[in-house]
C-alpha cells in the first residue's frame, strides 16, 4: 500500500487530502485546499503558492485515482464547482477534473448532516451526476476491489458528540493485512464512541484529524480541548503510527502543547508525526506564523493593494502572487 500526503497544515495549507494506492485500486480522499482568516489578516503570498501547488497536486493524483471519497462538505474537504479565489483557489473547471470519470463516495446529505453542508452536498451532488460520474452516498458502506477492501464508517462527530458543525465519515482501506484508517475533522478526536471506533478498527497507520489548540478559550472549551488531547494519547499508545494533523497544526507550539500525545506514542515505541514529516519533508505551518511572514518577508505593492479592495473586488481576481 501507497500513502501519499497531498494536501496537510504542515504542507502550508488546511486540507487533509491523501492519495491511497494498492494493486487493485487508486483512492483519492477528501480533494479539497482552502486557506482561512487569522489574526485579521489575508493569507501571506507563501500561503497562495502552497495553496496553488496543492491544487496542482490534487489534480495529478486525481487523474490518477479511481475513487474519490468526501468525508463530509466543508469546502478544504472537496473542491466544488464555482469560482472562488481568495480562500479556495477553486472553479467549475477544477471540479470538473477532479471528479469526472470517477466513483464519488460521497456523505448522505438526508441524514447526520447539519444545514449548511446539506445545502453543499446537495449542489456538489447534482453536479457531479451531472459531469457523467458515478455517484453513491457512502455511509457505513463497504466495497470491494479485488483483494482489497475500503470500507466507510458510519456518520461520527466533528468534534465532540453534540457539536454544531455536523458529522464526518472516516474511511479505512485494506489489503493483505495492511491497514490505513482516514479520519478528518475529529478533533483529537473529542467524542469517546469515535475514539472507540478507530481503536477497533485497529490500523498501522492512522491519518487523524487533532484538536484545535488555537480556539482554545475562544471558540472551544478548555474541556473539549483536553478530551481530544487525552483520546489522542490513548490512541498514540495503541496505534503503531499516527499522522496528526489539520487543526492541531494551526498552533505554532503545536507539539508542546499536545506533548502528551507524542510521549504517549514514545513510551510504547509508537511515531506520532506529521504529514510533511511521513514524507520526509520539513514542517511548513504557515498560517500559524502568518503574521511573522507578513514582518520579515513583505509582500509586493501590487499584492496589498489587491488586498485593500472590497470583499467583492478580490473575489473577481486573483491575488497577485
Amino acid at each position: 500500500m501507497r500513502i501519499v500526503p497531498i494536501g496537510f497544515e504542515s504542507l502550508g495549507v488546511r486540507s487533509m487530502c491523501t492519495f491511497i494506492e494498492t494493486p487493485d485500486v487508486r483512492v483519492l480522499v477528501d480533494a479539497g485546499v482552502a486557506l482561512g482568516p487569522r489574526f485579521r489578516k489575508l493569507p501571506h503570498p507563501r500561503e497562495y503558492r502552497a495553496r496553488d501547488q496543492c491544487r496542482m497536486r490534487i489534480r495529478e493524483y486525481a487523474a490518477k485515482a479511481d475513487v474519490v471519497i468526501i468525508s463530509h462538505y466543508h469546502n478544504d474537504h472537496h473542491t466544488p464547482n464555482y469560482t472562488e479565489p481568495v480562500w479556495l483557489g477553486s472553479s467549475a473547471e477544477e471540479s470538473e477534473q477532479i471528479y469526472r470519470d470517477k466513483l464519488v463516495l460521497t456523505k448522505d446529505i438526508r441524514n447526520a448532516i447539519n444545514f449548511n453542508q446539506r445545502r453543499r452536498g446537495w449542489m456538489f451532488q447534482r453536479f457531479v451526476k451531472r459531469i457523467g460520474s458515478k455517484c453513491e452516498v457512502a455511509d457505513g458502506k463497504k466495497y470491494e476491489f479485488g483483494a482489497t477492501t475500503i470500507s466507510i464508517s458510519k456518520p461520527v462527530p466533528h468534534g465532540e458528540d453534540e457539536t454544531v458543525l455536523g458529522w464526518v465519515l472516516m474511511t479505512m482501506v485494506e489489503t493483505q493485512g495492511e491497514r490505513v484508517l482516514h479520519a478528518s475533522d475529529v478533533q483529537g478526536p473529542m467524542s469517546k464512541v469515535t475514539t472507540r471506533m478507530i481503536l477497533k478498527k485497529n490500523p498501522g497507520i492512522l491519518v487523524l484529524g487533532g484538536p484545535p489548540l488555537y480556539l482554545e478559550g475562544v471558540r472551544v472549551e478548555k474541556t473539549s480541548i483536553q478530551k481530544g488531547l487525552d483520546n489522542a494519547s490513548t490512541i498514540a499508545g495503541k496505534i503503531p503510527k499516527v499522522i496528526f494533523e489539520h487543526h492541531v497544526l494551526r498552533s505554532a507550539n503545536w507539539k508542546e502543547q499536545a506533548g502528551q500525545v507524542i510521549e504517549a506514542a514514545c513510551r510504547v515505541g509508537h511515531e506520532v508525526v506529521t504529514a510533511a514529516e511521513f514524507s520526509g519533508e520539513q514542517p511548513m505551518l504557515l498560517e500559524s506564523i502568518r503574521e511573522r511572514l507578513y514582518e520579515e518577508e513583505p509582500p509586493s505593492e501590487e499584492f496589498m493593494k489587491w488586498t485593500q479592495l472590497n470583499h467583492e473586488k478580490r473575489r473577481q481576481q486573483a491575488p497577485p502572487v
